[in-house]
């Protein structure tokens, strides 16, 4: 075991004030009536609609069909009868066709024995098939459709990181995971290690979850998987991909297709893909904030409404100012808890009213905070201002691209400027002018 004990540069402490799920078991969320299960999860174009209203559907039945290459298959969360189609706004703000499915009939898997599917002499287009038709994406945020990242990286691998660390603070879902599914998660690094050939596999677990690292290096021993485990600090970002490998590497972070990344969440919707031939229909969501009695991660089908999250978690609605979808630092206020949970609902995040209020913004004392805290080694204030005037190329020359919205920026201002938020809108307009941005992977 390596202990790594900082981040490359920069990073911020977890906001203190956000309490951690209580229990960090793993509790299935109540199934939901109704079902609201958009055709978009994923990056690419929306699935192809293959139900209309009327439709009887089974568990896990395929109702979305990836349509392009970066595009995901979309299955029916629970049984039922497709009530109606609609569209909705996402989280995002994108809007795509919906379909809901009003619960009805019985399950043909949950809850019921599964027996394991062979494949440990299945080639790599047969194992990348599993995982592409279970419609797996990145469940660490990103929902990049997960085959399409291991056949892109089939070659020479010198690194396979299993990143155990929660992207955001307050989240607690991959450590869950990590703590009730390490032998699922194992064979999963199996499966990665089979269609990569890593030179060096690693999982990589948070310093909050070290009590985890002899049960975790026991179940690769009994798997017979060749990998070790590292302890890497807590400090936000450090789930980031590129932060992960470029610690394990012990250099700055940057692109790097000799090394992969793939997120503990994604490792176990591989294994139940691969090994049990299950769609991925559920995911585990932390359910937190100031005003949640009993903050938790729960097992969440898909479709079900943040509301009725929030409800069975205890919300206050009378102090609830600010509801968040993903995470305190990265999430997305959103106005509906009518919105439903996706493959890429990492966390559903409250806030009091108190807590909501805009901070008053002040003029900026060149304290140089933002600078020091940014995890790739930009320059903040200076960007924010360049887009401020409108010079976008000259903030394209000084890294704009580079810059993933992580908000340490914001969070360090002691001037309270959205510097984030303004340079996240810079390079969305570099990106619409065709002159490319970078994803948070």
């Amino acid at each position: 075991m390596t202990d790594t004990t900082k981040l490359p540069r920069g990073g911020v402490n977890p906001p203190p004030e956000l309490p951690g799920p209580r229990d960090p078991a793993i509790a299935n969320a109540a199934l939901p009536n109704r079902a609201i299960i958009p055709m978009l999860q994923h990056q690419g174009r929306p699935a192809l609609r293959l139900v209309k209203p009327g439709d009887a559907v089974s568990e896990g039945m395929l109702i979305g069909r990836a349509d392009g290459s970066q595009s995901a298959n979309v299955h029916a969360s629970v049984p039922g009868v497709v009530a109606a189609v609609t569209e909705i706004a996402l989280a995002t703000g994108e809007k795509c066709e919906t379909v809901e499915i009003d619960l009805g009939g019985s399950f043909e898997t949950s809850g019921r024995p599964r027996t394991p599917r062979p494949w440990k002499g299945l080639g790599a287009p047969e194992l990348l098939e599993r995982i592409r038709a279970a419609g797996v994406v990145g469940l660490g945020g990103a929902s990049f459709p997960t085959h399409l990242k291991l056949a892109r990286a089939a070659g020479p691998c010198e690194l396979l990181a299993a990143n155990g660390l929660d992207c955001e603070p307050a989240l607690g879902a991959d450590d869950a995971l990590l703590r009730e599914r390490s032998a699922e998660i194992v064979e999963g690094i199996h499966i990665c290690q089979v269609l990569l050939s890593p030179v060096r596999t690693v999982l990589a677990v948070s310093d909050r979850s070290e009590d985890l690292v002899p049960g975790l290096e026991g179940a690769l021993q009994r798997a017979g998987v060749a990998a070790q485990v590292v302890v890497l600090p807590s400090r936000y970002p450090q789930g980031h991909e590129q932060l992960v490998i470029a610690a394990l590497a012990g250099r700055p972070p940057r692109h790097d297709p000799a090394s992969v990344a793939v997120n503990v969440a994604t490792l176990y919707a591989m294994y139940e893909a691969v090994v049990m031939g299950r769609p991925l229909i559920d995911r585990v969501v932390t359910v937190t904030g100031t005003t949640v009695s009993r903050p938790r991660n729960l097992k969440v089908r898909l479709g079900t409404r943040v509301g009725d999250l929030l409800e069975e978690c205890g919300v206050d609605p009378a102090q609830t100012g600010k509801v968040v979808v993903g995470g305190p630092m990265r999430g997305v206020s959103v106005s509906s808890l009518d919105l439903p949970v996706t493959k890429g609902t990492l966390g559903i995040v409250t806030f009091s009213r108190e807590e909501a209020r805009p901070p008053k913004e002040t003029a900026c004392i060149r304290c140089g905070m933002c600078v020091e805290v940014c995890p790739w080694g930009l320059h903040p204030t200076r960007l924010y201002k360049l887009i401020r005037v409108g010079s976008h190329a000259l903030a394209a020359a000084e890294g704009l691209a580079r810059c993933t919205e992580c908000g340490c920026c914001s969070y360090a201002c002691p001037s309270r400027i959205p510097l984030s938020a303004v340079i996240g809108e810079g390079r969305r307009r570099l990106s619409a002018s065709g002159n490319g941005g970078t994803r948070n992977a």
